[in-house]
């Protein structure tokens, strides 16, 4: 529907207004730095989008970490929250239950393995190791939307249904929304799109993504599955790239900044553990080799940084954890030790 003149006027500026408003921005950042670090530790501060009214894609091919490493952001992000003025974060998920997810968390702070709190083989020495991470997930300002797996079912929300949310809390619950997670792209459910073409469905989803950023002056963070078709005719080198989102060009388009996750031990067909992935680049710099926790993870879009870089971290999956390239044997190591000698001192 066409805008009337009044309305026409909102979106028109002059150069001295254009200025005006340009510095204003300039001095609110210099003062008060509104981006969040995402806590990958090799970016630094190289990556600076994650800030209000701002879409951020993340893209990875299936079981290759995606919602692990969202998962991560999402729980740094958290930290740097201000709880006393209200400052939450939202995970939205569609596929795990809200128990699932916490696991993670409670994992990650307890460092009781993932694989035994699911099946509930907490020994008594570790009961109440899990209870004060619990206590600590229940302190964390990260909220979460989905389903529990006491649910009858699962809720398959749309995008009109995140809107909902987003003024429930905001509006009822007095919070003020610094982030949202949605996990993942292609499991939002498309009814509310009232399109019946897939791609155009998809245009509209990502469309309604940028507005929630922009109503909410929050940033989103939206996970996206890769084409097959574009990882299976590449080479050695599958790290996605910006064009490889699947189902829509609309997603490339309405990111502000996007980041890729890729898992070389994942790509059987090319690669086998100890394979080398990159050659030593200088004298302080180790070799990549191809280990089972080796996640290679890219800047692969910002409209106001450096693109390209790319980080090799270990990923410790039974705590949820990123660590240093090369550590995850040392760091489970002195893990066990830890609690190791916590129990001899009881």
């Amino acid at each position: 529907m066409s805008k009337n003149l009044q309305e026409i006027d909102s979106v028109i500026y002059d150069p001295p207004l254009v200025s005006t408003k340009t510095v204003q921005s300039i001095e609110n950042e210099r003062a008060n730095p509104e981006y969040l670090s995402i806590g990958i530790k090799p970016f630094g501060t190289d990556f600076v989008m994650a800030r209000k009214s701002k879409v951020i894609g993340l893209l990875g091919d299936t079981s290759q970490g995606k919602t692990s490493l969202m998962t991560h952001m999402a729980r740094e992000m958290a930290g740097q929250l201000d709880t006393k003025n209200n400052e939450i974060g939202l995970f939205v998920t569609w596929e795990d239950n809200i128990e699932d997810f916490g696991m993670v968390d409670i994992a990650n702070v307890s460092k009781i393995p993932v694989k035994s709190l699911y099946n509930g083989q907490v020994k008594d020495g570790e009961f109440s190791r899990m209870l004060n991470a619990a206590g600590k997930r229940a302190q964390t300002p990260l909220w979460l939307a989905g389903h529990s797996e006491l649910s009858e079912t699962r809720p398959m929300l749309t995008m009109s249904d995140i809107f909902m949310v987003c003024a429930n809390l905001i509006h009822k619950q007095g919070k003020t929304i610094k982030f949202i997670m949605l996990d993942y792209l292609q499991r939002i459910n498309r009814e509310d799109t009232k399109e019946r073409d897939t791609r155009m469905q998809f245009v509209k989803i990502m469309d309604m993504v940028k507005n929630l950023a922009l109503s909410y002056r929050t940033c989103v963070f939206i996970g996206s599955q890769v084409r097959r078709d574009m990882v299976e005719k590449m080479g050695k080198d599958r790290q996605p790239q910006t064009h490889w989102a699947m189902e829509t060009s609309n997603f490339e388009h309405s990111c502000d900044g996007m980041i890729s996750v890729w898992m070389p031990y994942m790509s059987k067909d090319i690669y086998k553990l100890g394979d080398s992935l990159e050659a030593k680049t200088g004298i302080d710099a180790k070799p990549i080799t191809v280990t089972k926790e080796l996640m290679s993870i890219q800047i692969l879009k910002q409209k106001k940084g450096e693109t390209g870089t790319r980080a090799f971290v270990d990923f410790i999956p039974e705590y949820g954890m990123f660590v240093d390239y090369g550590t995850a044997a040392q760091v489970r190591e002195q893990i066990r030790q830890t609690y190791l000698d916590y129990e001899a001192m009881k």
